[in-house]
């Protein structure tokens, strides 16, 4: 009887260090295979396969010349969760103008009400990120200084509302050619 307690206790202790051990590899990076109303609160940057997390201790403000994709992610959002995997999907197997770009994906549980993430909870803040999700393009000239920054959300709806992309959810190609376009001025 001894012998089976401790086999179980065992096996629960496997259980439990594999579970912290996946928990762990999950605050540092996620690919689009997790549930996207489950992603870590946090700031993760696109490494060309997957989103892995970033060392910001306060808002994400980019500081070296290029540009600057940042994707605003809520958890609790509908639109997120059915956009987030088709986003993921898109850039892993096209990519198009977002290999010239630096993509960065913040993610809260609804805004900055509910984030255990100060550093994402700041950048939700410091950019007035209201709705979701948000795509804001950033330009980052010499020296570090933002020269731009553009609402690729708002113009995807504009575009949308005049009947210049379909009806539906936020589609990535369609975000992807508003990018692009700015990536040519």
């Amino acid at each position: 009887m001894a012998s089976l307690n401790t086999t179980w206790v065992m096996a629960v202790l496997f259980i439990a260090l594999g579970s912290a051990a996946a928990g762990a590899m999950l605050l540092q990076f996620h690919g689009g295979g997790e549930d996207p109303s489950r992603i870590p609160n946090g700031i993760y940057v696109w490494d060309g396969s997957r989103f892995s997390s970033t060392n910001v201790s306060n808002a994400y403000v980019p500081g070296e010349p290029g540009y600057y994709f940042l994707y605003f992610h809520n958890n609790l959002c509908p639109h997120c969760q059915a956009f987030y995997p088709e986003f993921v999907r898109y850039l892993r197997e096209y990519g198009g103008a977002f290999r010239n770009v630096t993509v960065v994906e913040i993610v809260c549980d609804w805004f900055d009400q509910q984030c255990s993430s100060d550093a994402a909870r700041n950048t939700f803040r410091l950019y007035q990120v209201s709705y979701s999700p948000a795509f804001l393009l950033i330009k980052v000239g010499p020296g570090g200084k933002i020269e731009e920054i553009w609402d690729i959300s708002r113009e995807y709806t504009d575009l949308k509302n005049q009947g210049k992309i379909p009806e539906g959810e936020f589609q990535p190609q369609y975000i992807e050619a508003i990018v692009r376009s700015k990536l040519i001025t």
